[in-house]
């Protein structure tokens, strides 16, 4: 019975020593792994960064043009008057019997190209008048055979000066589809030949050598814009509603009183490709006369129109290039 009595206190030590390297040889539990959460909270930009951003501009709006000299109505009598071929009058349907000569810079071409088939009367130059006169504009007025369908002039409407009268322009003043009734500078553009480049060897002639013009590279005037936003306007003939008239300052010409004057009308008039013969071959531009078989049709040069040059404030001599007969 002692015996019994002295195993109980030993028994129970080796049974809390055995627990107890049983506890220290278990692995640690692991913490489990916490939610990855996005948060929303954008963090303030630091001040070198609003240092760095660049301050939001509201655009400007351009000023307003402002115009001091505005035309008045050109003369009712005088003037240089010219007139032009009209494929109309020659009642021949996709043909030009007369007027339209690639070699010497003549169009009559106010169709469309290859077939010929569509007729726009809107670019069928019937006329021309320069009104020199007056101390401080000169008026030009170009009359066309007709409106288009939807009454209305749908091209290009240019006056070209050559202040010397060698064939070379020196000044191009285009409206581009001309509506308003009032004297306005929108879509008026004057153009110039700074570099005198225009008309290769042979100005108005068909010649190779002209193809590197870069025909009337300068812009003086767009629609306002310009040393001189008066420069050029136009509006549509109160008198007449086939005619468009134009007004240009005397200070345009620098005090030149004695050039020539030639119109152009177009859907579109490039005037990077002037003169339009150095820039394209007869194969290229086509023929309007039916007569002539190698070109015939017009190709390349279709829908335009333009008038010889005619003497503005002298007799001409008839041997200027272009000059009308």
């Amino acid at each position: 019975m002692k015996k019994v009595s002295r195993l109980i206190p030993i028994i129970l030590l080796c049974g809390l020593i055995l627990a107890a390297c049983s506890s220290a040889t278990q692995p640690a539990p692991q913490p489990s792994e916490a939610a990855v959460v996005e948060s929303n909270v954008t963090e303030a930009p630091t001040a070198e960064a609003q240092a760095a951003a660049p301050a939001t501009v509201e655009p400007q709006a351009a000023p307003a043009i402002q115009h001091t000299n505005v035309p008045a109505s050109p003369p009712a009598s005088g003037g240089e008057k010219w007139g032009d071929h009209s494929t109309v009058s020659s009642n021949n349907a996709a043909r030009a019997l007369l007027g339209d000569d690639f070699s010497e810079s003549k169009f009559e071409r106010p169709y469309n190209a290859n077939t010929m088939d569509v007729y726009f009367p809107q670019l069928d130059i019937d006329g021309a008048v320069v009104y020199p006169e007056d101390a401080a504009w000169v008026y030009a007025i170009i009359s066309m055979v007709s409106r288009d369908a939807n009454n209305s002039f749908a091209g290009q409407y240019a006056i070209e000066l050559d202040l010397d009268r060698n064939g070379r322009g020196e000044f191009l003043i285009v409206v581009d589809q001309p509506s308003s009734a009032d004297w306005t500078t929108e879509g008026v553009r004057v153009y110039k030949d700074a570099n005198l480049d225009i008309g290769g060897v042979k100005p108005a002639t068909a010649d190779s050598e002209g193809i590197s013009s870069n025909g009337y590279e300068a812009v003086l005037f767009d629609q306002g814009t310009g040393d001189d936003p008066d420069l050029a306007w136009y509006r549509l003939d109160p008198s007449n509603p086939n005619s468009i008239q134009i007004a240009y300052k005397q200070s345009l010409l620098g005090g030149v009183t004695k050039y020539t004057a030639g119109i152009w009308a177009g859907t579109r008039l490039d005037p990077a490709l002037f003169d339009y013969n150095d820039h394209f071959t007869y194969e290229q531009a086509g023929a309007a006369n039916s007569e002539i078989k190698n070109f015939y049709p017009i190709k390349a040069l279709s829908e335009l129109d333009n008038t010889c040059r005619y003497a503005i404030g002298y007799d001409a001599t008839g041997l200027e290039p272009g000059i009308c007969p």
